[in-house]
Protein backbone atom coordinates (compact mmCIF):
# COMPACT_ATOMS: atom_id res chain seq x y z
CA UNK A 1 0.00 0.00 0.00
CA UNK A 2 2.69 2.61 1.30
CA UNK A 3 4.71 1.37 -2.26
CA UNK A 4 1.37 1.98 -4.41
CA UNK A 5 1.10 5.95 -2.41
CA UNK A 6 4.39 6.52 -3.60
CA UNK A 7 4.22 5.71 -6.95
CA UNK A 8 0.58 7.64 -7.24
CA UNK A 9 2.27 10.75 -5.30
CA UNK A 10 5.68 10.33 -7.73
CA UNK A 11 2.71 10.47 -11.14
CA UNK A 12 1.03 13.19 -9.72
CA UNK A 13 4.63 15.50 -9.29
CA UNK A 14 5.57 14.59 -13.06
CA UNK A 15 1.91 15.69 -14.08
CA UNK A 16 2.11 19.04 -12.55
CA UNK A 17 5.41 19.78 -13.71
CA UNK A 18 4.62 18.89 -17.35
CA UNK A 19 1.92 21.53 -16.49
CA UNK A 20 3.73 24.01 -14.97
CA UNK A 21 6.68 23.57 -17.62
CA UNK A 22 9.30 23.40 -15.34
CA UNK A 23 10.59 25.78 -12.37
CA UNK A 24 13.20 28.04 -11.68
CA UNK A 25 14.04 28.94 -8.03
CA UNK A 26 16.66 32.53 -8.05
CA UNK A 27 17.93 33.87 -4.95
CA UNK A 28 20.62 35.80 -3.64
CA UNK A 29 21.66 36.13 0.08
CA UNK A 30 18.32 37.95 1.72
CA UNK A 31 18.79 40.50 4.39
CA UNK A 32 18.46 38.63 8.03
CA UNK A 33 15.08 38.65 9.19
CA UNK A 34 14.00 40.57 6.14
CA UNK A 35 13.64 37.62 3.01
CA UNK A 36 11.15 35.99 2.05
CA UNK A 37 10.43 33.04 -0.54
CA UNK A 38 7.74 33.17 -2.88
CA UNK A 39 6.65 30.96 -5.40
CA UNK A 40 4.90 32.67 -8.67
CA UNK A 41 3.04 30.53 -11.41
CA UNK A 42 3.42 32.36 -14.44
CA UNK A 43 1.72 31.06 -18.10
CA UNK A 44 2.92 32.10 -21.63
CA UNK A 45 2.67 30.16 -25.24
CA UNK A 46 4.85 27.65 -25.41
CA UNK A 47 7.21 29.67 -28.45
CA UNK A 48 8.01 32.68 -25.31
CA UNK A 49 8.97 29.69 -22.41
CA UNK A 50 12.58 30.77 -22.75
CA UNK A 51 12.25 34.04 -23.12
CA UNK A 52 9.98 34.12 -20.06
CA UNK A 53 12.30 31.98 -18.08
CA UNK A 54 15.20 34.91 -18.79
CA UNK A 55 12.44 37.68 -17.61
CA UNK A 56 11.78 36.31 -14.52
CA UNK A 57 15.09 35.25 -13.73
CA UNK A 58 16.37 39.09 -14.43
CA UNK A 59 13.20 39.93 -12.18
CA UNK A 60 14.58 37.85 -9.62
CA UNK A 61 18.29 39.21 -9.89
CA UNK A 62 16.81 42.76 -9.72
CA UNK A 63 15.28 41.90 -5.66
CA UNK A 64 17.58 40.31 -4.09
CA UNK A 65 15.53 40.82 -1.44
CA UNK A 66 13.73 37.78 -1.51
CA UNK A 67 13.87 34.54 -2.95
CA UNK A 68 12.18 33.03 -5.70
CA UNK A 69 10.56 30.23 -7.04
CA UNK A 70 8.88 30.46 -10.79
CA UNK A 71 6.37 27.63 -12.19
CA UNK A 72 5.78 27.91 -15.57
CA UNK A 73 3.08 27.02 -17.62
CA UNK A 74 2.44 26.38 -21.52
CA UNK A 75 -0.45 27.98 -22.89
CA UNK A 76 -1.78 30.27 -26.08
CA UNK A 77 -2.90 33.89 -25.48
CA UNK A 78 -5.80 32.90 -27.72
CA UNK A 79 -7.43 30.84 -25.34
CA UNK A 80 -6.13 31.11 -21.66
CA UNK A 81 -9.23 32.60 -20.62
CA UNK A 82 -10.84 29.65 -21.29
CA UNK A 83 -7.86 27.67 -19.60
CA UNK A 84 -7.97 30.15 -16.28
CA UNK A 85 -11.76 29.81 -15.64
CA UNK A 86 -11.42 26.79 -15.78
CA UNK A 87 -10.61 26.93 -11.98
CA UNK A 88 -9.52 30.31 -11.31
CA UNK A 89 -8.89 29.77 -7.53
CA UNK A 90 -6.10 27.17 -7.97
CA UNK A 91 -5.26 29.31 -11.70
CA UNK A 92 -1.60 31.10 -12.75
CA UNK A 93 -0.45 34.44 -10.97
CA UNK A 94 0.59 36.01 -13.78
CA UNK A 95 -0.76 34.97 -17.37
CA UNK A 96 -1.00 36.52 -20.75
CA UNK A 97 -4.39 36.74 -22.67
CA UNK A 98 -5.68 38.58 -26.09
CA UNK A 99 -7.60 41.90 -25.26
CA UNK A 100 -11.02 40.63 -25.80
CA UNK A 101 -11.23 37.84 -23.36
CA UNK A 102 -10.81 40.74 -20.56
CA UNK A 103 -14.32 40.94 -19.81
CA UNK A 104 -15.31 37.84 -19.04
CA UNK A 105 -11.86 37.36 -17.01
CA UNK A 106 -13.23 40.04 -15.19
CA UNK A 107 -16.55 39.10 -14.49
CA UNK A 108 -14.97 35.15 -12.83
CA UNK A 109 -12.66 37.61 -10.61
CA UNK A 110 -10.09 36.02 -12.37
CA UNK A 111 -8.27 39.48 -13.24
CA UNK A 112 -6.74 41.82 -9.92
CA UNK A 113 -7.38 45.53 -10.62
CA UNK A 114 -4.29 47.33 -11.25
CA UNK A 115 -4.18 50.93 -9.61
CA UNK A 116 -1.55 53.12 -7.57
CA UNK A 117 1.84 54.37 -8.80
CA UNK A 118 1.81 50.69 -10.88
CA UNK A 119 -1.27 52.49 -12.39
CA UNK A 120 0.61 55.52 -13.03
CA UNK A 121 3.42 54.43 -14.91
CA UNK A 122 1.96 52.09 -17.33
CA UNK A 123 -0.19 54.73 -17.94
CA UNK A 124 2.73 56.92 -18.77
CA UNK A 125 5.05 54.87 -20.97
CA UNK A 126 2.15 52.63 -23.13
CA UNK A 127 0.02 53.80 -26.19
CA UNK A 128 -3.52 55.10 -24.90
CA UNK A 129 -4.97 52.81 -27.00
CA UNK A 130 -3.02 49.53 -25.56
CA UNK A 131 -4.20 51.07 -22.02
CA UNK A 132 -7.76 51.47 -23.34
CA UNK A 133 -7.80 47.64 -23.88
CA UNK A 134 -6.86 47.11 -21.08
CA UNK A 135 -9.21 48.96 -18.96
CA UNK A 136 -13.37 48.55 -18.58
CA UNK A 137 -15.90 51.56 -17.68
CA UNK A 138 -17.96 49.76 -14.15
CA UNK A 139 -20.53 51.73 -12.72
CA UNK A 140 -19.43 54.93 -14.93
CA UNK A 141 -15.51 54.50 -13.67
CA UNK A 142 -12.38 53.62 -16.02
CA UNK A 143 -10.46 50.39 -14.63
CA UNK A 144 -7.86 48.89 -15.82
CA UNK A 145 -7.15 45.41 -15.33
CA UNK A 146 -3.99 44.68 -17.11
CA UNK A 147 -0.77 45.75 -18.63
CA UNK A 148 0.07 45.86 -22.32
CA UNK A 149 2.45 43.67 -23.37
CA UNK A 150 2.37 43.19 -27.25
CA UNK A 151 -0.21 45.91 -29.78
CA UNK A 152 0.26 43.64 -32.92
CA UNK A 153 -2.76 41.04 -32.98
CA UNK A 154 -3.90 41.83 -36.37
CA UNK A 155 -3.05 41.38 -40.07
CA UNK A 156 -1.97 42.82 -43.07
CA UNK A 157 -0.96 41.94 -46.52
CA UNK A 158 2.30 39.61 -47.34
CA UNK A 159 3.60 39.68 -50.88
CA UNK A 160 6.20 38.47 -53.51
CA UNK A 161 7.78 41.82 -54.66
CA UNK A 162 9.12 40.12 -57.92
CA UNK A 163 5.65 39.29 -59.34
CA UNK A 164 3.75 42.42 -57.55
CA UNK A 165 4.60 46.20 -57.74
CA UNK A 166 3.95 48.09 -54.04
CA UNK A 167 0.91 50.33 -56.80
CA UNK A 168 -0.47 46.78 -57.50
CA UNK A 169 -0.91 45.71 -53.65
CA UNK A 170 -2.56 48.74 -53.07
CA UNK A 171 -6.21 46.95 -54.30
CA UNK A 172 -7.27 43.55 -54.14
CA UNK A 173 -8.72 43.72 -57.54
CA UNK A 174 -5.71 44.76 -59.22
CA UNK A 175 -3.66 41.94 -57.03
CA UNK A 176 -6.24 39.46 -58.37
CA UNK A 177 -5.66 40.73 -62.07
CA UNK A 178 -2.31 40.27 -61.84
CA UNK A 179 -2.38 37.00 -60.06
CA UNK A 180 -4.92 34.94 -62.79
CA UNK A 181 -2.98 36.82 -65.58
CA UNK A 182 0.09 34.11 -64.72
CA UNK A 183 -1.91 31.36 -62.81
CA UNK A 184 -1.58 32.63 -59.40
CA UNK A 185 -3.64 33.17 -56.46
CA UNK A 186 -4.12 35.48 -53.36
CA UNK A 187 -4.60 34.26 -50.30
CA UNK A 188 -7.35 35.94 -47.78
CA UNK A 189 -8.83 33.80 -45.19
CA UNK A 190 -12.54 34.85 -46.13
CA UNK A 191 -14.04 31.26 -45.88
CA UNK A 192 -15.13 30.02 -41.72
CA UNK A 193 -13.56 32.74 -40.43
CA UNK A 194 -14.92 35.95 -38.81
CA UNK A 195 -12.01 37.74 -37.52
CA UNK A 196 -10.71 38.39 -41.61
CA UNK A 197 -14.31 38.41 -42.57
CA UNK A 198 -14.91 41.45 -40.72
CA UNK A 199 -12.59 43.21 -42.20
CA UNK A 200 -15.21 43.62 -45.36
CA UNK A 201 -17.90 44.91 -42.95
CA UNK A 202 -15.23 47.04 -41.04
CA UNK A 203 -14.46 48.97 -44.66
CA UNK A 204 -17.79 51.04 -44.00
CA UNK A 205 -17.42 53.39 -41.11
CA UNK A 206 -21.36 53.15 -40.70
CA UNK A 207 -21.20 49.33 -40.36
CA UNK A 208 -20.53 48.52 -36.60
CA UNK A 209 -22.13 46.88 -33.59
CA UNK A 210 -22.12 48.13 -30.27
CA UNK A 211 -22.64 46.43 -26.83
CA UNK A 212 -23.91 47.45 -23.66
CA UNK A 213 -22.93 46.34 -20.56
CA UNK A 214 -24.28 45.67 -17.15
CA UNK A 215 -21.67 46.79 -14.02
CA UNK A 216 -21.08 43.03 -13.54
CA UNK A 217 -20.35 43.21 -17.61
CA UNK A 218 -22.88 41.00 -18.59
CA UNK A 219 -24.00 42.41 -22.21
CA UNK A 220 -27.82 43.80 -21.42
CA UNK A 221 -28.06 45.07 -25.00
CA UNK A 222 -26.48 44.70 -28.54
CA UNK A 223 -26.82 46.71 -31.80
CA UNK A 224 -25.95 45.32 -34.71
CA UNK A 225 -26.77 47.47 -38.31
CA UNK A 226 -25.26 44.57 -40.67
CA UNK A 227 -28.20 43.56 -42.28
CA UNK A 228 -28.67 46.96 -43.62
CA UNK A 229 -28.60 48.40 -47.67
CA UNK A 230 -24.96 48.84 -46.66
CA UNK A 231 -24.50 44.99 -45.15
CA UNK A 232 -26.05 44.02 -48.39
CA UNK A 233 -23.52 46.05 -50.64
CA UNK A 234 -20.67 44.16 -48.85
CA UNK A 235 -22.16 40.63 -49.35
CA UNK A 236 -22.33 41.46 -52.76
CA UNK A 237 -18.90 42.65 -52.92
CA UNK A 238 -17.78 39.20 -51.19
CA UNK A 239 -19.90 37.34 -53.63
CA UNK A 240 -17.69 38.56 -56.29
CA UNK A 241 -14.54 37.90 -54.88
CA UNK A 242 -15.62 34.34 -53.92
CA UNK A 243 -15.92 33.77 -57.78
CA UNK A 244 -12.76 34.53 -58.62
CA UNK A 245 -10.81 31.81 -58.73
CA UNK A 246 -7.07 34.23 -58.45
CA UNK A 247 -8.52 34.22 -54.78
CA UNK A 248 -7.99 31.89 -52.60
CA UNK A 249 -10.23 32.37 -49.63
CA UNK A 250 -10.50 28.78 -48.32
CA UNK A 251 -6.93 28.68 -46.59
CA UNK A 252 -5.70 28.56 -42.92
CA UNK A 253 -1.37 29.36 -42.05
CA UNK A 254 -0.19 25.91 -43.35
CA UNK A 255 -2.48 26.23 -46.31
CA UNK A 256 -1.02 29.79 -46.69
CA UNK A 257 2.37 28.64 -46.02
CA UNK A 258 2.26 25.53 -48.73
CA UNK A 259 0.81 27.54 -51.24
CA UNK A 260 3.76 30.05 -50.65
CA UNK A 261 6.17 27.35 -50.69
CA UNK A 262 4.82 25.82 -54.35
CA UNK A 263 5.06 29.18 -56.10
CA UNK A 264 1.19 29.27 -56.38
CA UNK A 265 0.22 32.01 -53.83
CA UNK A 266 2.18 35.04 -54.85
CA UNK A 267 0.15 37.34 -52.03
CA UNK A 268 -1.82 36.44 -48.56
CA UNK A 269 -3.23 38.14 -46.12
CA UNK A 270 -1.84 37.03 -42.35
CA UNK A 271 -0.01 38.78 -39.75
CA UNK A 272 3.10 38.44 -37.33
CA UNK A 273 3.31 35.03 -36.50
CA UNK A 274 3.79 33.67 -40.24
CA UNK A 275 6.56 36.40 -40.74
CA UNK A 276 9.78 33.62 -40.78
CA UNK A 277 7.91 31.18 -42.55
CA UNK A 278 7.55 33.09 -45.32
CA UNK A 279 10.09 35.18 -45.62
CA UNK A 280 12.36 31.70 -45.56
CA UNK A 281 10.69 31.01 -49.25
CA UNK A 282 10.79 34.61 -50.29
CA UNK A 283 13.89 35.99 -49.00
CA UNK A 284 14.44 39.78 -49.80
CA UNK A 285 11.40 39.51 -52.07
CA UNK A 286 9.21 39.39 -49.01
CA UNK A 287 7.31 42.60 -49.04
CA UNK A 288 4.32 44.56 -46.70
CA UNK A 289 1.93 46.55 -47.14
CA UNK A 290 -0.95 47.97 -45.46
CA UNK A 291 -4.92 46.30 -46.43
CA UNK A 292 -5.83 46.76 -49.50
CA UNK A 293 -8.97 48.48 -51.07
CA UNK A 294 -11.39 46.31 -52.15
CA UNK A 295 -14.79 47.47 -55.10
CA UNK A 296 -17.94 47.79 -52.27
CA UNK A 297 -20.93 49.63 -53.89
CA UNK A 298 -19.18 50.44 -56.97
CA UNK A 299 -16.74 52.26 -54.84
CA UNK A 300 -12.85 51.46 -54.36
CA UNK A 301 -12.89 51.24 -50.26
CA UNK A 302 -10.15 50.99 -47.65
CA UNK A 303 -10.23 47.39 -45.74
CA UNK A 304 -10.32 47.42 -42.40
CA UNK A 305 -9.86 44.88 -39.27
CA UNK A 306 -9.33 44.27 -35.85
CA UNK A 307 -6.66 45.07 -34.08
CA UNK A 308 -5.85 43.07 -30.67
CA UNK A 309 -3.58 43.50 -27.94
CA UNK A 310 -1.76 40.63 -26.08
CA UNK A 311 -1.96 41.58 -22.45
CA UNK A 312 -0.59 40.03 -19.16
CA UNK A 313 -3.16 40.28 -16.20
CA UNK A 314 -2.77 39.16 -12.10
CA UNK A 315 -5.14 36.28 -11.07
CA UNK A 316 -7.62 37.90 -8.38
CA UNK A 317 -7.29 34.87 -6.74
CA UNK A 318 -3.22 35.20 -5.88
CA UNK A 319 -1.59 34.91 -3.14
CA UNK A 320 1.15 36.61 -3.64
CA UNK A 321 -0.95 39.67 -5.82
CA UNK A 322 1.00 42.12 -4.92
CA UNK A 323 4.30 40.88 -5.99
CA UNK A 324 2.75 39.41 -9.07
CA UNK A 325 1.23 42.65 -10.23
CA UNK A 326 5.17 43.50 -9.74
CA UNK A 327 6.37 40.72 -11.73
CA UNK A 328 3.64 41.61 -14.47
CA UNK A 329 5.10 45.33 -14.78
CA UNK A 330 8.09 44.43 -15.10
CA UNK A 331 7.48 41.20 -18.06
CA UNK A 332 6.03 44.49 -19.79
CA UNK A 333 8.22 47.19 -19.09
CA UNK A 334 10.47 49.04 -21.58
CA UNK A 335 13.73 46.91 -21.72
CA UNK A 336 11.30 43.26 -21.97
CA UNK A 337 9.30 44.83 -24.86
CA UNK A 338 12.11 46.07 -26.90
CA UNK A 339 13.68 42.04 -26.42
CA UNK A 340 10.44 40.71 -26.98
CA UNK A 341 10.45 42.60 -30.58
CA UNK A 342 14.13 41.42 -30.84
CA UNK A 343 13.46 37.75 -29.86
CA UNK A 344 9.42 37.60 -31.40
CA UNK A 345 9.40 40.41 -33.59
CA UNK A 346 6.16 41.48 -31.50
CA UNK A 347 4.93 44.68 -31.71
CA UNK A 348 5.49 47.15 -28.60
CA UNK A 349 2.98 49.13 -27.03
CA UNK A 350 5.94 50.92 -24.81
CA UNK A 351 5.80 54.45 -26.25
CA UNK A 352 9.81 54.57 -26.33
CA UNK A 353 10.28 51.31 -28.19
CA UNK A 354 7.77 52.12 -30.77
CA UNK A 355 9.66 55.44 -31.57
CA UNK A 356 13.38 53.96 -31.42
CA UNK A 357 14.66 53.47 -35.56
CA UNK A 358 14.99 49.56 -34.88
CA UNK A 359 11.28 49.17 -34.64
CA UNK A 360 10.69 51.98 -37.33
CA UNK A 361 12.79 50.41 -39.11
CA UNK A 362 11.59 46.67 -39.59
CA UNK A 363 9.29 46.48 -42.32
CA UNK A 364 6.78 44.46 -40.79
CA UNK A 365 6.05 45.99 -37.17
CA UNK A 366 6.45 49.73 -39.13
CA UNK A 367 3.19 48.68 -41.58
CA UNK A 368 1.10 46.80 -38.28
CA UNK A 369 1.75 50.44 -36.05
CA UNK A 370 0.41 52.53 -39.27
CA UNK A 371 -2.61 50.17 -39.37
CA UNK A 372 -2.94 50.40 -35.81
CA UNK A 373 -3.57 54.62 -36.55
CA UNK A 374 -7.25 53.20 -37.76
CA UNK A 375 -8.22 49.51 -37.52
CA UNK A 376 -10.60 48.86 -34.88
CA UNK A 377 -9.77 47.97 -31.27
CA UNK A 378 -10.83 44.50 -30.47
CA UNK A 379 -12.78 45.26 -27.50
CA UNK A 380 -16.29 44.71 -26.75
CA UNK A 381 -17.29 42.34 -29.35
CA UNK A 382 -20.57 40.74 -29.02
CA UNK A 383 -20.57 37.22 -27.05
CA UNK A 384 -22.76 35.76 -30.12
CA UNK A 385 -20.60 37.69 -32.75
CA UNK A 386 -17.85 35.21 -33.42
CA UNK A 387 -19.68 31.63 -34.64
CA UNK A 388 -22.44 33.25 -37.07
CA UNK A 389 -19.74 35.77 -38.43
CA UNK A 390 -17.64 32.43 -39.14
CA UNK A 391 -20.51 30.89 -41.13
CA UNK A 392 -21.81 33.34 -43.11
CA UNK A 393 -20.05 32.97 -46.44
CA UNK A 394 -19.88 29.35 -46.09
CA UNK A 395 -22.64 29.22 -48.73
CA UNK A 396 -20.38 30.49 -51.44
CA UNK A 397 -18.28 27.73 -50.97
CA UNK A 398 -20.83 24.98 -51.43
CA UNK A 399 -22.36 26.45 -55.17
CA UNK A 400 -21.40 28.55 -57.66
CA UNK A 401 -21.19 31.83 -55.78
CA UNK A 402 -22.63 33.93 -58.75
CA UNK A 403 -26.07 31.89 -58.32
CA UNK A 404 -26.56 32.87 -54.62
CA UNK A 405 -29.31 35.68 -55.11
CA UNK A 406 -29.82 38.77 -53.73
CA UNK A 407 -32.42 37.62 -51.52
CA UNK A 408 -30.40 34.90 -50.47
CA UNK A 409 -27.78 37.29 -48.97
CA UNK A 410 -30.53 39.14 -47.56
CA UNK A 411 -31.30 36.22 -45.94
CA UNK A 412 -27.91 35.50 -44.42
CA UNK A 413 -27.90 39.34 -42.80
CA UNK A 414 -31.15 38.85 -41.36
CA UNK A 415 -30.30 35.58 -39.71
CA UNK A 416 -26.50 36.78 -38.68
CA UNK A 417 -27.96 39.90 -36.81
CA UNK A 418 -30.73 37.82 -35.40
CA UNK A 419 -28.29 35.83 -33.71
CA UNK A 420 -26.27 38.48 -32.40
CA UNK A 421 -28.62 41.38 -31.64
CA UNK A 422 -29.96 41.17 -28.02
Amino acid sequence: MKKTIAIIALLALACFMVFAGGDDEKSSAPAAGSGEKITLTVWGSQEDQAMLKEMCNAYAAAHPENTYKFLYGVQSESDAADKVLNDPESGPDVFAFASDQINKLIQAGALARVGGAILEDIKAVNSAESIDAATVTISGEERTYAFPMTGDNTYFLYYDSSKLSAEDVKSLDKMLEVAAASGKQVAFKLYDDGWYLSSFFFADPDLYYKVTYTDDLTESSVFINYDSANGLAVMEALRSYFANPALSANVDDSKIIAGIQSGTIIAAVSGTWNKKAIEDVWGANMAVAVMPTATIGGKAVQLNGYFGYKLIGVNGYSQNKSEALKLAQWLTNEQNQLLRFQTRGFGPTNKVVKASAEVKNDKVISVVLKQSEYFRTQKGVPGAYWTPMASLTKQFADVDPTTVSDADLQALLDSLCAQIRK
